[in-house]
């Protein structure tokens, strides 16, 4: 363990932006929903309305079991919960990942190693700051809770339960750096332990009541905060299976440490074969082949979603006979659409085409650790021009969007066209989704800006992504003025069907997108691969 405090004060030097940005951010959205509880309930909770909202299966599936909707501390814990909970997840495991793994893939731990520096000083270290974040995340989430008005205990709950699911997945995180010898693949097994998660606790949450398969929530460890029942009579002795799990896996990862050589995992990396398949023969199938995984993976979760949620529409007549409140409730989410399914699809749509938009800004920003890899450079001393290498990534991520929101559109609107027998709600919900993608579009057009000019503040199309999730979520429900709300790229877009299609926003964004994305290329042309 020696050097361990100077490598704890370095990781939280490199680190101190990425885990603020989630920290605060995370911090905030819990509070922010209790506080806007009587805006966004408005005394359906009293009536019912939010207990047929919760007893539907897709709606247990996608936000968790509810447990006390008549007070703004339950419906927090309802409505973004889970939510935080598994963001927090992600934050811990792409957080000890690229202090662990990805260091030592890029060779700074040898030379951390090279001083007076102990074998386990690195892990050790990026455990100590996980856990920190996570706890102070924890911390933030009980003190917003309380200054809204929220009882202590609930809030003690809500907080230490939101933060032990944060450190299980500290502990996820530093098992998958010590099984592979890559970065990239221990993100994508500690996001799919993540995923297998979040999707066990949705089938056993939308188990009917029961069923033995409501017992595999408590298989689930995104699942154990909401069990641990915040604000509804606590039971504080659930929070001791993350504790005792956040332990056993820490020991698991010192031990794997033990086992392996430095520089690589436990698990040897395959040769592969001897020839390049025909695909791998331009930029374009080099850069199709680095995304594929990634881009399958978020492909097939949101199809998963656009399912899930296109189900509910099937109910909402029901609901609507049971209790005619339900009705309030559905044109409040889509801005007053004739239609109660429209209004249901602005609001799904609305969320989605901001995932959407990380998802090709992730594509786009691959570009940035292949140059950081030194695997750049490798492809550009051969006869590849720079703006056709840089172009191939920028492809890959225009053709996902516009293939994604196509794509999520068509599959929201089809368990609804299956009942009805009508495809004209699959060509609508598609439409609407298209008319949303030039939003991404500028959004990736900053980032490739960003990259070419100033590659140091690529951080910043994260903080507008953030502040658009943000106005998506909870915005509009806080009572902020107009003009705040309408700070995201998508305000200008036409919201179909509530909206007529307007071209000429959509002409306008899609312009400014590609301007933006020539500006980028551009500078990309004229700097050195690897400096700003």
């Amino acid at each position: 363990m020696t050097g361990t405090r100077a490598l704890v004060a370095l990781a939280l030097r490199r680190s101190r932006w990425y885990y603020l940005a989630w920290v605060v951010g995370l911090a905030v959205l819990a509070p922010a929903t209790a506080a806007a509880y009587e805006t966004v309930v408005g005394g359906l909770a009293g009536a019912g309305a939010l207990d047929v909202m919760a007893a539907n299966p897709t709606m247990r599936a996608m936000l968790g079991p509810p447990h006390d909707l008549t007070t703004p501390g339950g419906f927090t814990v309802w409505r973004v919960g889970t939510f935080v909970a598994t963001l927090a997840g992600l934050m811990a495991v792409l957080g000890v990942v690229r202090v662990t793994r990805a260091d030592e893939e890029e060779g700074r731990t040898e030379l951390l190693r090279s001083g007076v520096v102990g074998r386990h000083a690195p892990l050790t270290a990026a455990l100590v700051v996980g856990l920190l974040a996570v706890g102070v995340l924890g911390l933030l989430l009980t003190v917003g809770m309380v200054l809204v008005g929220e009882p202590v205990g609930g809030s003690v709950a809500f907080g230490v339960g939101t933060a032990l699911t944060g450190a299980v997945f500290v502990g996820v995180g530093a098992v998958t750096a010590q099984l592979t010898a890559s970065a990239r693949a221990a993100r994508g097994l500690g996001l799919a332990v993540l995923g297998g998660a979040y999707l066990l606790r949705a089938v056993a949450d939308a188990a009917a009541d029961g069923s033995t398969v409501q017992a595999l929530r408590w298989a689930s460890p995104v699942e154990w905060m909401a069990l641990a029942r915040p604000y509804a009579e606590e039971r504080w002795a659930v929070l001791l299976l993350p504790l005792v799990l956040t332990a056993l896996l820490v020991v698991g990862a010192f031990a794997l440490e033990e086992r392996r050589d430095h520089g690589s995992g436990v698990y040897a990396v395959r040769p592969g074969p001897a020839g390049a398949a025909p695909g791998l023969r331009s930029p374009l199938g080099l850069a199709w082949r680095l995304h594929r995984p990634g881009v399958l993976g978020w492909v097939l979760g949101l199809s998963v979603f656009a399912l899930g949620m296109g189900s509910l529409t099937g109910s909402f007549e029901r609901m609507i006979a049971d209790l005619p409140q339900f009705e309030v409730v559905l044109r409040r989410m889509g801005g007053g659409a004739d239609q109660l399914v429209d209004a249901f699809y602005v609001a799904m749509l609305g969320l989605v085409s901001v995932l959407i938009a990380v998802l090709v800004v992730l594509v786009w920003q691959r570009l940035a650790a292949e140059e950081r890899l030194g695997h750049a450079e490798l492809v550009l001393s051969t006869a590849v021009r720079r703006t056709r290498f840089a172009l191939s990534h920028l492809a890959v991520a225009v053709v996902v969007g516009l293939g994604t929101s196509a794509l999520f559109g068509a599959l929201l609107g089809a368990p609804y066209a299956v009942e009805t027998g009508s495809g004209d709600v699959v060509t609508r919900a598609t439409g609407a989704s298209l008319a949303l993608a030039p939003g991404a579009l500028l959004v990736l057009g900053v980032a490739v800006a960003l990259h070419g000019w100033v590659p140091r503040a690529g951080w910043l199309v994260w903080l507008l992504l953030g502040w658009s999730l943000f106005m998506v979520w909870v915005g509009t429900t806080l009572g902020l003025p107009g003009w705040l709300t309408a700070l995201t790229p998508w305000e200008p877009l036409p919201t179909l069907p509530v909206e007529e299609m307007a071209w000429t926003p959509v002409l306008a964004t899609t312009l400014a997108a590609v301007a933006l994305m020539a500006v980028g290329l551009a500078g990309y042309r004229r700097r050195d691969v690897g400096t700003g």
